[in-house]
């Protein structure tokens, strides 16, 4: 297949698709063992520049193994990448696997900048090539059925959001995350808070304040408030140095919607002002499963980008992003 173009294609149907994954760490682990709940994907090939990761990943996960990027890419029987390189390697390496005419499934965030971004959508559009970023609270079975829940009223119009992501990474010099050029807490962990706020509140932003703490040369922790034009609110912290939390609070003019973990929830309390409390549990085999499988459906309706994460959805998330990182007092 190769490419998303395929003039004798129906829409709705799908070949075997064989996935190649560029970055061999921890997560590619469990994304290589959700691709196993598929029966119309093979797990194909992996990459890695590092010999003691491929030999780690083979034993685990038997396939085709490169040590070079650029020859997995070369290598034609694989239809769709997954991109699990640090952040600063997004942009790069998706825009190498469109030129090789290869469906990419980028691991969040995308990219570092919305002029990045805006290129590597573009090219997708130009050359009909499915591009999409994992941002799996988007899929999550969970947050469909909130959205509905939310549109029916059910605690009346948005009035504040709050979400937190804190994570205690311990500092060394070779961790990826206090490399400057890839972005610290806010473009880790602070994606996922940026992306679920957006996914509720579609209006202007208005204003921006944000406090931070530095250490070794990376933001490490945040603390950001956003006013949007509708009057709406949000506020969220995102940390790499404090102990963990990942709640988010969704607080209407008729009741709170809560849920933890929110960027891959499964469970949420509905909690109404007439006292009435419903607690909505939607699973998935693991919270890898839906986005793979919103990125086989798009394929086989011959589409460029998913409608629950669409390109535009991506730049308009790095570009909150931006914002904040300007109210930073370098």
């Amino acid at each position: 297949m190769a490419h998303i173009i395929v003039p004798s294609a129906r829409k709705g149907d799908i070949d075997m698709l064989q996935w190649g994954v560029l970055g061999l760490g921890r997560i590619a682990h469990r994304f290589v063992e959700s691709l196993s709940h598929f029966e119309e994907a093979q797990f194909y090939a992996g990459a890695s520049h590092s010999e003691e990761k491929r030999k780690d990943f083979m034993t685990y996960n038997p396939c085709k193994l490169y040590d070079s990027y650029d020859e997995l890419l070369q290598d034609p029987e694989v239809d769709v990448v997954y991109i699990a390189l640090p952040h600063g390697s997004h942009y790069h390496w998706s825009m190498k696997a469109l030129e090789h005419n290869k469906c990419v499934l980028c691991e969040k965030p995308a990219m570092l900048s919305s002029k990045e971004m805006e290129e590597v959508a573009k090219y997708a559009k130009d050359h009909h090539l499915f591009f999409m970023e994992a941002m799996k609270t988007r899929f999550m079975p969970l947050t469909h059925i909130l959205h509905k829940e939310i549109e029916k009223g059910i605690i009346g119009d948005i009035v504040h959001i709050s979400n937190h992501f804190n994570s205690k990474v311990d500092y060394h010099p070779d961790h990826y995350l206090f490399d400057q050029s890839q972005g610290g807490a806010l473009y880790d962990t602070g994606t996922y808070c940026v992306a679920s706020i957006l996914d509720y509140i579609h209006s202007p932003i208005s204003s921006i304040s944000s406090k931070v703490r530095k250490e070794h040369g990376v933001d490490v922790h945040d603390e950001v408030e956003i006013t949007f034009e509708n009057g709406t609110t949000a506020s969220f912290s995102c940390s790499i140095d404090a102990p963990e939390r990942r709640d988010m609070t969704i607080k209407g003019t008729r009741g709170t919607i809560t849920m933890s973990p929110f960027y891959r929830p499964m469970e949420a309390v509905i909690d109404t002002d007439d006292g009435e409390s419903m607690t909505c549990i939607a699973k998935a085999p693991d919270d890898f499963y839906p986005e793979i499988k919103a990125v086989h459906q798009a394929i086989a309706y011959i589409e460029i980008e998913s409608p629950y994460m669409t390109h535009q959805d991506s730049i308009d998330v790095i570009k909150v992003i931006e914002s904040i990182r300007d109210t930073f007092d370098d």
